[in-house]
C-alpha cells in the first residue's frame, strides 16, 4: 500500500495515470488544484460499468459504481466498506444521479471526512460544474462504446 501511494504521489501531476489493474481506461479530470476526477470503466464479480472517483489530495473521497439494476453503487470516505445502492435502475440513470449528487451534495459528503486536508479543502464550484459534466459526458461515452458494459 505505501509503494502503491508513493507512485501516486510522484505521478500526481500527470493525467490519466492510475495503477489499478482493474480500472480500464481511466481518465482524470482536474478540477482544481489538489482536486479530481478519475473517470474509467470496470468489470468485477458485483458489476460491470463505468466508475468515477471524487480524489483529494489524492485520496479517494468519492466513488461511484454505476453498474445498472441492483449492483449499481456508491461508498463515501471514510465508510468505504459500505455500499450506499442507486435507486436507479439503469446505469445511463445512476449517471445522471451521481452528477446530481456532486453538484448538489458535495459539501455534505465533505463535511462527513475526518480528513484535516479534505476539510480544508473550497471547492471552486464553477470548475466542479464543468468537471462533472465532462464525467458525465466520458462516463456516457464509455456506456455507449465499451463492448464489455454496453447495455446495462
Amino acid at each position: 500500500m505505501f509503494l502503491k501511494n508513493f507512485i501516486n504521489f510522484l505521478f500526481s501531476n500527470r493525467k490519466n495515470i492510475d495503477f489499478n489493474p482493474i480500472r480500464k481506461d481511466v481518465h482524470r479530470i482536474d478540477i482544481q488544484e489538489y482536486v479530481y476526477f478519475n473517470v474509467y470503466w470496470k468489470v468485477l464479480k458485483i458489476g460491470k460499468g463505468p466508475a468515477a472517483t471524487l480524489n483529494i489530495h489524492n485520496k479517494e473521497i468519492l466513488k461511484f459504481d454505476c453498474f445498472g439494476k441492483d449492483d449499481g453503487h456508491f461508498h463515501v470516505s471514510p465508510n468505504y466498506n459500505k455500499r450506499i445502492f442507486f435507486e436507479e435502475n439503469s446505469a445511463r440513470e445512476q449517471i445522471n444521479r451521481t452528477s446530481s449528487e456532486l453538484k448538489n451534495n458535495l459539501n455534505k459528503y465533505l463535511d462527513m471526512n475526518n480528513d484535516k486536508k479534505v476539510g480544508e479543502i473550497e471547492i471552486n464550484n464553477n470548475n466542479l460544474e464543468l468537471a462533472v459534466d465532462e464525467m458525465q459526458e466520458k462516463m456516457i461515452r464509455f456506456l455507449e462504446t465499451v463492448p464489455e458494459i454496453r447495455g446495462i
